[in-house]
């Protein structure tokens, strides 16, 4: 290469790297704006230094090692060499470097230790926590060490022992290759192959790489209280890793100690063989091969699986007792009881107001707040780039009527908020998009058992256009009073927005339609802000500071840069009071003050003196707990609604969780707060000592009337469920066995195989005073069609959490999908169901509520019907019918009073249970065959060859187009399914005249 082609390459390398860290420092100093912005400088801050630190300590650490190394090999070069081809071959390289050998030490140190820093820095978690963490007052049962120090400690103490063995192996490389480069080394030739020096720090290194070893083995011990136990597949050792594997560490501790001593004596010239090394190092490899490998692989073939129950018991109820502590199942969280079912519970008590389970079905929900998200979006959209999550959430909120009297009920809520995808054209122009449409408006509610016309009657946050409909399926006054109904922050929308005008400007940012009624209360507000009326649109101005400053140059410079946007330096909309509000998402949000917490999925909005903010529920998790077995947490939470309006969990293995933070984030201007949940949490104790103790608000300065609003955390609830399928059993050969193990029932409303999830409810559950609930149920694991225990989560009066699981035992103990295909095979609901196909409506049922009443179970689930129209569009859902069972009986009604009093009619008069069709096909324990369905489904006929002949004839016809209706289903189009459908329900018409006729 040239002379100039040379300067060109180095220009243009010299470029590349300026620009990166150019590039870098860029983003290093907009996140210093960013979390300037919200006072949580301190987060920053702490991450940023802790790295930095690390990455110094570590890169010169491995730089001077390396160089020591290098120099050594250098000093103690031999003064002249065999004149052989081999170092002729060499000699060049030597002339190459010796005249500046200092540099290329210095050089080659300074690259690898950045490297080592590099790799460093990424542990200042690991790093912070071994620094602040303390104890958690729970030992291991084997080792008897705190888990603390498997959590805070041993993942430090590792980390500094593979850098050791890296700083070991580095070394070794360096000094042989400079040993040999300059002849102390040699492969060819007469004469010793290695001079005395060589030999010294050669086997120094050695020596040192085998005392590493030994104390990696006695490191290694600790982790078989974490690993995961091969014969009986959960976490924690056995019989063979604690009874064989520990013996064969702490023997290869010591052999890896006396290899050590041997090479190094062997070092220090006593004997010039290396005959007496390399049988030490086979002694070491020897031992792991057949004390780490061979006698336990015997261990476990011969006495352990052959007897598993009996070797393994002792080390299960360590797993038992450890999982339950490490997911909060402790007997002071988790109460577990035997509830008896009635086989003919007393179907009364569901009309009884002094019934103990009477507030359960006064507010049983009818509303979903999943199929109903449609409707909130439809009726309370008066533009289309206004949206509602696709699930929307449910609440409690106490409210005064018009009659004067305070109310407490369940509404389903929700913030009309901006989606950037239903922008048209001239809405996705830059200005308009990130300066006119920055913010959403309205927490808009609905009463769970409260409908209108089949819709939901909008009690908050209402819009619509003119006065016509005033009053009809809303309400005109703010059930739940908002003083900034303002969306800023959200879950939608994040974009950044560009906010603030000069004084005394006319505000941009688009409010609302000024053709648009709000309620009084809206109106009332609104004249004490800073708005105005321009070209029929409400403007107003972001009022908050919680916005990066973009008044200045240099700010407006940086984040050009950073967002790659020119407008930033080129538009007149940004002016010396604009505010850069970015980080929109309130997860990401909390994700970045708290980068320790795992995210609650499904953030939810409150109302909270008079402010709408996002509650999000923050876990702390670790991975390596002793005698905890695993989750992944993302396989674990994932259910009907998972990318259906709740994100997604990261994919991540965890065996320890507590629900520790309630993170709140003001809707309006993003500040985010920190409440202490858990108390005893040691995690969270370690990181806000961390981040300077003052992090965290202390659980008791949580404010009254935001904790009101706090509910059993969803992710939490659905891990400790997770964990319930086996761990709910106290007896280790049960355990081992798994005949009583549980499982997760799949959603009934789902045609796709996924679980279930859970509900919120107000409800007894088995107290005496009715609590705001999160429920689930199981089933037996080899049985999905019988109810096997029902679990209720809450938050007790002190705030603390509280799991009641009840174990059903006799009587009507239908599981969810089972009880679906009972209420989807009456007659009138399979008529009703024909009829909807006829009219080309779909059919989509609601969330189906299984809980105890009385001595019984009642189970709920509403029925919408959706009209389809061209283009695969459908109307709003309509809830159309009610449908319930208790006791076997089935009511199925326009209203939930009228499908309770269907039920209890039937009782009454004695009429034969719903159940008794199916006990037949429930017997054989056998799965279902027709999948749940929005669909028509029926109820399969079947014969035992008694049936007259035209009757079996017609039993088979109905086999036989139920056949084809499921083929059709899994494997056609709509319309063959359509048409499948429909013979399907012809043959039924002729098996019924068939029975007719004979007199059935």
């Amino acid at each position: 290469m040239s002379r100039r082609g040379r300067y060109v390459l180095i220009l243009l390398v010299g470029a590349i790297v300026m620009l990166s860290v150019l590039g870098w420092l860029v983003s290093l100093r907009t996140n210093y704006l960013w979390y300037d912005s919200i006072d949580y400088t301190t987060v920053f801050s702490t991450m940023m230094w802790n790295r930095i630190g690390l990455f110094g300590v570590f890169t010169l650490a491995m730089a001077a090692w390396t160089a020591a190394n290098l120099y050594i090999a250098y000093r103690f070069r031999p003064d002249t060499w065999p004149a052989t081809s081999e170092q002729e071959g060499l000699e060049r390289y030597r002339e190459l470097l010796s005249p500046k050998a200092g540099w290329w030490i210095a050089g080659l140190a300074v690259v690898v230790g950045i490297f080592a820093g590099m790799s460093a820095q990424s542990r200042w978690e690991t790093w912070l926590l071994f620094r602040e963490g303390g104890s958690f007052g729970w030992e291991d049962p084997v080792l008897h060490m705190d888990a603390g120090f498997y959590i805070f400690r041993l993942p430090f103490w590792q980390f500094l022992i593979g850098f050791g063995f890296a700083a070991v192996v580095v070394g070794l490389l360096a000094s042989l290759s400079a040993y040999y480069l300059y002849g102390a080394l040699r492969f060819s030739g007469t004469g010793d192959r290695m001079t005395n020096a060589a030999r010294i720090h050669l086997s120094v290194l050695v020596a040192l790489f085998l005392g590493l070893k030994a104390v990696a083995y006695y490191f290694d011990r600790f982790d078989f209280a974490t690993q995961l136990n091969s014969v009986t597949n959960i976490v924690g050792g056995g019989y063979t890793e604690i009874n064989a594997l520990m013996n064969a560490k702490n023997a290869l501790i010591w052999v890896s100690v006396i290899a050590a001593v041997v090479i190094l004596i062997f070092s220090w010239g006593f004997t010039r063989s290396l005959a007496l090394p390399l049988t030490a190092l086979g002694l070491v490899v020897v031992t792991a091969i057949a004390a780490g490998g061979i006698y336990p692989a015997v261990v476990r073939n011969f006495q352990v699986e052959p007897n598993v129950p009996q070797r393994e018991g002792e080390y299960v109820q360590h797993t038992i007792e450890g999982t339950r502590y490490a997911f909060d199942l402790q007997e002071d969280v988790l109460n577990v009881s035997t509830y008896d079912v009635s086989s003919a519970p007393d179907a009364e008590v569901l009309n009884d107001p002094e019934a103990a389970d009477a507030a359960t079905v006064a507010n049983m929900r009818l509303i979903d707040p999943f199929v109903v998200s449609d409707a909130f979006t439809q009726r309370q959209q008066p533009r289309s780039f206004y949206d509602f999550s696709d699930k929307l959430d449910v609440d409690r909120y106490t409210y005064t009527n018009d009659d004067g009297e305070e109310v407490t009920e369940d509404f389903v809520v929700g913030l009309r908020e901006l989606n950037p995808a239903n922008y048209n054209e001239s809405q996705q122009d830059w200005t308009v998009r990130h300066t006119v449409y920055t913010h959403g408006w309205g927490f808009v509610s609905a009463p769970t058992r409260e409908n209108c016309e089949g819709y939901p009657f909008f009690t908050s946050g209402v819009m619509r256009e003119g006065e016509s409909d005033a009053g009809r399926c809303e309400a005109t006054n703010d059930y739940i009073k908002v003083d900034y109904p303002q969306i800023y922050f959200g879950m939608l929308n994040d974009d950044y927005a560009i906010v603030g005008v000069p004084e005394g400007e006319t505000p941009v940012e688009f409010e609302r339609p000024a053709d648009v009624s709000v309620s009084e209360e809206a109106e009332q507000a609104e004249e004490e802000e800073d708005i105005e009326v321009v070209e029929e649109d409400v403007r107003t101005t972001f009022q908050g500071d919680t916005g990066v400053d973009v008044g200045s140059f240099w700010n407006r410079l940086l984040y050009a840069w950073e967002l790659q946007e020119p407008r930033f330096l080129l538009s007149d909309r940004i002016n010396d009071n604009s505010q850069l509000l970015y980080n929109r998402n309130v997860r990401d949000r909390v994700q970045a003050v708290a980068p320790f917490l795992t995210v609650e999925s499904d953030p939810y909005p409150a109302v909270v003196d008079g402010e709408v903010v996002w509650i999000v529920d923050g876990y702390t998790t670790a991975n390596n707990f002793p005698y905890s077995d695993r989750v992944d947490l993302a396989a674990t939470t994932t259910d009907t609604y998972t990318g259906q309006g709740v994100t997604a969990q990261d994919s991540q293995d965890v065996n320890y969780i507590r629900s520790s933070v309630k993170a709140v984030v003001n809707a309006y201007s993003g500040e985010v707060e920190l409440y202490e949940f858990d108390e005893e949490d040691p995690i969270l104790k370690a990181w806000n000592s961390i981040y300077g103790g003052d992090l965290i608000t202390p659980k008791e300065e949580t404010p009254e009337e935001l904790s009101a609003h706090f509910r059993y955390a969803q992710d939490m609830f659905k891990v400790q469920r997770s964990i319930l399928e086996r761990y709910h059993v106290d007896n280790s050969g049960e355990f081992i066995e798994n005949s009583e193990a549980w499982q997760v029932p799949d959603d009934p409303s789902s045609p796709a195989a996924v679980s279930q999830p859970p509900y919120y409810v107000y409800a007894n559950f088995g107290l005496e005073e009715p609590e705001f609930q999160l429920t689930g149920t199981f089933t037996p694991i080899s049985r999905d069609n019988i109810l096997a225990s029902m679990m209720a989560g809450y938050y007790n009066g002190e705030g603390n959490p509280v799991l009641n699981v009840q174990q059903i035992s006799g009587g009507d103990n239908q599981s969810v999908r089972q009880m679906h295909q009972i209420i989807t095979s009456q007659g009138d609901v399979v008529n009703d169901l024909r009829q909807y196909q006829q009219s080309d409506l779909q059919v989509e049922w609601g969330n189906l509520l299984a809980l105890p009443v009385g001595d019984g179970v009642l189970y709920t689930e509403p029925l919408y019907l959706r009209r389809q129209v061209g283009g695969g569009d459908t109307t709003l859902p309509v809830l159309e019918k009610v449908a319930i069972s208790y006791g076997g009986y089935v009511g199925y009604e326009d209203t939930l009073d009228q499908a309770v009093d269907s039920v209890v009619q039937q009782f009454i008069e004695g009429a034969p249970p719903a159940t008794e069709t199916t006990e037949d096909e429930d017997a054989t324990g056998e799965e279902p065959t027709e999948e749940p369905t929005t669909e028509a489904p029926v109820e399969t006929p079947t014969s035992d060859g008694t049936e007259p002949p035209e009757v079996e004839q017609a039993i088979n016809d109905v086999i036989a187009a139920q056949e084809a209706y499921e083929e059709a289903r899994t494997s056609g189009t709509e319309a063959e399914a359509g048409a499948a459908l429909d013979e399907l329900f012809a043959a039924l018409d002729q098996l019924k005249e068939a029975r007719d006729a004979a007199g059935q």
